[in-house]
């Protein structure tokens, strides 16, 4: 019910070379923190060799020194603008990253990783939204930084504060990485969590989490029989001559029939999966 965001290193060809068997949504080609200073410049060469598909993106570290603009554009034109933006502090960091694209239109993944990405992250949008597909939580490093533990608990607040900055400027809002490849309670908390937020994606870092991820019970047999009844009344008007309907003795207007249509395409996809 929440899309799938699999980091995958930029310097492993036999992980890169098995994509197609990866049932994700979508792609984080990885050349920030998964790759090694030592493998930066092969990883570069690596990435180039790819075939891009439109459910790609790339991690480039646009502040670490490692890659001339050269690279950074020649980086930036292969993968179409699609790109994940780590380490970001203020609104001057997205204008030098769009410098270097020059004419290129970017879909950018912003992470925001630090309290001062956080506080930014409003006027960010404000000025950028275009630009903007998504708004990723890199929680780990935010409370490291910030001295947080890092629990769902002592982050939910921020989560919750990040979903609405999305949403109001119609961008996704994509969940951090769950570290815990052993036991996966709180990965599933979390991603519970994250729907029900109104999240858009969750980062995904292994196999075992997208299988988990499917097996998640995102709404009660109640909510889904509710959904399917709802959906059978609706499924056939469109958008634009949505007006408000009574199904059951329940009113829906636009925007609940809207969110249902929606549900009920991730539901089925996500049991296509399956």
């Amino acid at each position: 019910m929440i899309e799938s965001y699999f980091f995958i290193p930029g310097d492993k060809p036999n992980y890169l070379n098995k994509i197609d068997n990866i049932n994700a949504d979508f792609f984080v080609i990885d050349l920030e923190d998964a790759v090694s200073i030592n493998n930066k410049q092969s990883a570069i060469e690596l990435v180039l060799s790819l075939e891009f598909s439109q459910n790609m993106y790339l991690r480039i570290p646009f502040f670490d020194n490692c890659y001339t603009a050269k690279q950074i554009r020649d980086l930036i034109v292969k993968f179409e603008g699609q790109i994940v933006l780590p380490k970001i502090n203020s609104l001057e960091d997205i204008n030098t990253v769009i410098s270097m694209s020059d004419d290129i239109k970017l879909k950018m993944i912003v992470l925001i990783e630090n309290p001062s990405s956080f506080v930014a992250i409003p006027e960010i949008l404000k000025r950028f939204s275009i630009q903007i597909r998504a708004i990723g939580f890199g929680s780990h490093d935010f409370c490291s930084i910030a001295g947080i533990k890092h629990t769902l608990e002592h982050l939910a607040h921020y989560k919750r504060q990040l979903i609405l900055y999305a949403k109001a400027y119609n961008v996704a809002y994509i969940d951090g990485v769950d570290l815990d490849l052993k036991n996966f309670s709180q990965f599933k908390k979390e991603c519970i969590f994250a729907f029900e937020s109104g999240a858009n994606g969750k980062f995904i870092i292994h196999p075992k989490q997208l299988d988990e991820l499917n097996k998640v019970e995102f709404m009660t047999e109640e909510e889904i029989n509710q959904l399917n009844f709802v959906y059978d009344k609706i499924k056939d008007v469109s958008i634009n001559d949505i007006d408000v309907f009574t199904v059951d003795g329940k009113v829906f207007e636009k925007p609940h029939v809207i969110r249902i249509k929606y549900l009920f395409e991730k539901m089925n996809k996500t049991q296509s999966k399956i």
